[in-house]
């Protein structure tokens, strides 16, 4: 939707002449290969998050925001602010979900394991074309008038995941909105913004260790 500022920046440049036609609408191969190629060129990926989770038995929503950090290959953290203070931090190899409030973290061995395609491609693994079946969404639940908004079906199924939609910013051609369908019909929307890349995140970033005092459960490996 535009927003009350957009709506006055547009009518501010529109004054005094005709409107600057529109760029070209790209088919779906082209979008695909141009955001592609925009996360092959990022060495490292940070931005702030608006998350929703949606379960669709009891109609429950669970909204949260906080920040993700990425950096190829594979490592990752998610550090939540609201509604309260979490961490999930991965370095490749294990995965922790760091709660200070309990006082408690748990551990996973990612060693081994398959990442679903949509978190690994945005790790720096993985194209999509190649794991997904994409096509443009018809009456996507998210996204613009201006956005490209992709509808990706795995190519091999996954318990975790039904359906993907992208939506990518048609200037950038950032993936701004990630919105997930499980098989259970439960929903995860993940709203991106201040998308960085390049900032040089230092490794430690992604390193964990339990501070004193905190219970840490070992889960075993991801399958």
């Amino acid at each position: 939707m535009y927003t009350p500022i957009l709506m006055l920046t547009l009518a501010l440049a529109g004054a005094g002449g005709a409107p600057a036609p529109s760029p070209a609408r790209l088919d779906v191969g082209a979008v695909v290969e141009r955001v592609q190629k925009r996360y092959d060129a990022a060495q490292d990926f940070r931005a702030t998050f608006n998350q929703t989770l949606t379960n669709a038995a009891f109609k429950r929503r669970t909204p949260s925001a906080g920040e993700v950090l990425l950096k190829k290959p594979g490592r990752m953290r998610w550090n939540y602010q609201t509604p309260e203070p979490k961490a999930y931090v991965a370095d490749g190899d294990l995965l922790w979900l760091y709660e200070p409030e309990d006082k408690q973290a748990f551990k996973q061995d990612l060693r081994g394991s398959q990442l679903p395609a949509s978190l690994a491609f945005l790790t720096g693994k993985g194209k999509l074309a190649d794991q997904f079946d994409i096509t443009f969404a018809k009456d996507a639940p998210v996204g613009g008038p201006r956005d490209y908004v992709l509808a990706l079906s795995p190519k091999q199924a996954q318990a975790q995941i039904k359906a993907v939609i992208f939506v990518v910013d048609p200037e950038t051609f950032f993936v701004r909105e990630t919105f997930i369908t499980d098989s259970q019909g439960n929903t995860n929307d993940i709203l991106f913004g201040d998308i960085k890349i390049n900032t040089r995140i230092p490794d430690g970033t992604f390193h964990f260790s339990p501070p004193p005092g905190v219970r840490v459960v070992d889960t075993g490996k991801m399958r």
